[in-house]
């Protein structure tokens, strides 16, 4: 059973931010209902990772702004730049990538992507979540697609997303 990522104040100020932008997501097919690994990062020997970065308080100055624009590529059952629709989970993992640790709900895909438009400071925060991601452990961007997105592949090229996690030394 995982436990919740939650918010961690000794974190925010933490490591090194890094955001997954869209390219960097995989182009994998999506299956209603099943939770699909579109983004993975293994944790080195020498570092740590975790979910989110800064305060979840937009007023301390830092916190991630995020959103997630996700369009499908036209294989499978969507028309190229049809939105990906379903809610984004982010995940700490085993070392395979099989064992879900810890989950965050970062949100639906359609809220996500209208944060797109709006002004930087505007969007949704994901502030800095703990527990952290160990060695032989991993990090995992995962989506649940509504039934409207079933059988879409996602195309990396055509998607725009900022997600951030940290990372510390």
């Amino acid at each position: 059973m995982s436990t919740p990522l939650t918010y961690n104040t000794e974190l925010a100020e933490a490591g090194n931010s890094k955001p997954v932008k869209g390219a960097m997501l995989k182009q994998t097919t999506l299956r209603a209902g099943n939770e699909i690994v579109v983004y993975e990062e293994s944790c080195p020997a020498d570092k740590y990772l975790f979910w989110g970065f800064g305060y979840r308080n937009k007023q301390a100055g830092n916190a991630s702004h995020i959103y997630a624009q996700l369009k499908a590529s036209g294989n499978g059952s969507a028309t190229a730049g049809d939105a990906i629709k379903g809610d984004l989970i982010a995940v700490i993992t085993d070392s395979e990538g099989r064992d879900v640790l810890h989950r965050y709900n970062i949100g639906d895909l359609e809220t996500l992507a209208d944060a797109a438009a709006d002004p930087r400071t505007e969007r949704p925060i994901m502030p800095a979540l703990a527990p952290i991601a160990r060695e032989d452990q991993r990090i995992q961007l995962r989506i649940v697609a509504d039934e409207e997105s079933d059988g879409a592949e996602i195309d990396p090229s055509a998607s725009s997303a900022r997600i951030y996690h940290g990372k510390l030394n």
